[in-house]
This record gives C-alpha cells, structure tokens and sequence, in this order.
C-alpha cells in the first residue's frame, strides 16, 4: 500500500500499543530483576549461582535494549508514512512479539560461553517497505539512524540514573565504597550493607544498560550489512550503485560473522570504548 500522505494516521492511534501497556507487559519486564533479588541472598555466597544471576540480569538488559531500538526503527517508519510495523504488530513493547529465538537467545548465551570479547544480539528485524516512505533518501536514513540514536539516548539515561544511584549510596553509606563493575556478566563484589540485593540489582543493571546501549549503538552504525549502518550507506548511494550493494546485502550477515571471528571490525569499536571510559572516568568523580 503507498502512502502519499499520513496526515490521516495521528499519532494517538499508536499509543494503545505502545505508551499504554498493560500491566502483564510491565510485569514481564520486571520479571527478570525482581526474581534476580530474591533469588541473591540465597546464591550471593555461591559463586557459580551467582554468575549465572548477573548472565540474567545481562541478558533481560540485552533484550529490552534490542526491543527499544527495533521499535524505534517502526515508529519512524510509521512517522514516515510506512505502516508495515505497525499492520505486523511490532509497534508496542510486549517483548513476544519481538523474540527472535537466535538473535534474543542464542546468539547471546553462546559468545558468552565461548569467552567473545564481543556481546552482541538482535531482536526480530522490524519490517519496512521503502517504497512507502513520504520522502526518499531522507526518510531511509531517518528510519535507519532511530535505532542507534534509541540506544545512545538509553545509555544516556542508565549513565544518568546510575550517578543518581551512586549519589544516593553515598549518602545512606558514607562509609562504604560504590561496588561497580563495566564487565556485564562479572558480579559486583557487595559489602555487607542493608538492602543489599536491591542495591546488587540496580547497580547492576544500571551499568550493564549504559555499557550494553553504547556498545549496540556504535555496532549497528558499522556501515556494513546487514546492519543500521549499511542502510545509511545505501540510501546515499546512487542508482547503479544500490542494486550492487543490494546483491552483497543478501550475503552481509555471513560476511559480519566472519570478520567478526577474524576481529576485522575491532577498530570499529573505538568509540563504544571511549565513551564508556568516559562514563566511567565521570562515574568514578561521584563516588569519590
């Protein structure tokens, strides 16, 4: 279906799927955090358990990350004139409906399992249909940008909320240093205080969301298929040119995979490591 004009779909007609979740979506995002701190105070003296808690919180960190940036890509899509995501249903937070069972599981626990130096997964891609956008290039680099900015905003606020919380540990344990770690499945080593599964799981995912977001950003900005950045690339490109790059793009994840494994693409994450040595420079300021 073309669109030539959106004038006709306001905004308002999303926010039931987005902006007014009900509560078992809630729940399910909470699920994961809230039975990490009730499950610490019985595995915090057991290493292994305790591991496998903080691949959890990662993970569930992972996942809504990945969500927020596909979802990000629909909204500016709809903004655009595409109604794809939004006919598909992929226009809202309820986390089923953007599983991917290798991207959102497997992909994750298995660069955990072989020690990657690399974290990295993807929730169901998001459909769009170019031909449906107002305006061509702007509107493809409109859509394909939503999704890395949508994760620096997030690392962002998480880097935001996390001085808050240091702050505030501060000023109820003057005495006690800030437990942190950058590692996200490393567990925070956590003096004997009050509440300290609450302070365990909120430090935790605090970080993990600012380190995570970075990293998602910066990776998917990489001008490379299949990934955001490639569809950057491509709408700038000129006509004989895109049916070229088009043909690579079918083959792209298998060429990402392999110049991953070959750390080709290591270079190309700089940035994400000099952001997050910021934030921890500014972080480290807080915490005295």
């Amino acid at each position: 279906m073309r669109i030539s004009n959106v004038s006709s779909f306001p905004l308002h007609s999303i926010t039931p799927d987005v902006f007014t979740m009900k509560y078992r979506f809630l729940f399910v995002w909470l699920f994961i955090p809230i039975g990490c701190g009730l499950l610490y105070p019985f595995v915090k003296d057991n290493p292994q358990f305790l591991e496998w808690l903080t691949i959890g919180l990662g993970i569930s960190i992972l996942f809504f990350s990945v969500v927020i940036h596909e979802l990000c890509h629909g909204l500016a899509a709809y903004w655009c004139g595409d109604l794809t995501a939004k006919d598909a249903g992929r226009l809202t937070l309820n986390p089923i409906n953007h599983i991917s069972l290798v991207g959102t599981l497997i992909v994750p626990l298995a660069l955990y399992l072989t020690r990657s130096s690399m974290l990295f997964g993807w929730a169901k891609p998001v459909p769009f249909n170019p031909l449906n956008v107002r305006q061509h290039p702007r509107d493809q680099v409109m859509i394909a940008i939503a999704g890395p900015l949508a994760n620096f905003t997030l690392a962002y606020l998480f880097f935001n909320f996390m001085l808050v919380a240091v702050v505030i540990f501060k000023g109820i344990y003057p005495e006690t240093a800030v437990p942190a770690t950058w590692d996200v499945f490393s567990p925070l080593a956590m003096p004997d205080i009050r509440f300290e599964a609450f302070w365990f799981v909120l430090l935790h995912v605090l970080s993990a969301g600012m380190v995570l977001n970075v990293v998602l950003g910066v990776f998917n900005l990489i001008p490379f298929p299949p990934l955001d950045g490639s569809w950057i690339v491509k709408a700038l490109l000129p006509k004989r040119a895109v049916t070229v790059f088009g043909k690579v793009q079918q083959f792209g994840f298998i060429f990402l995979i392999v110049a991953m494994h070959f750390h080709l693409l290591e270079v190309l994450f700089y940035p994400a490591i000099l952001i997050i040595a910021l934030f921890q420079l500014i972080a480290g300021f807080y915490s005295g």
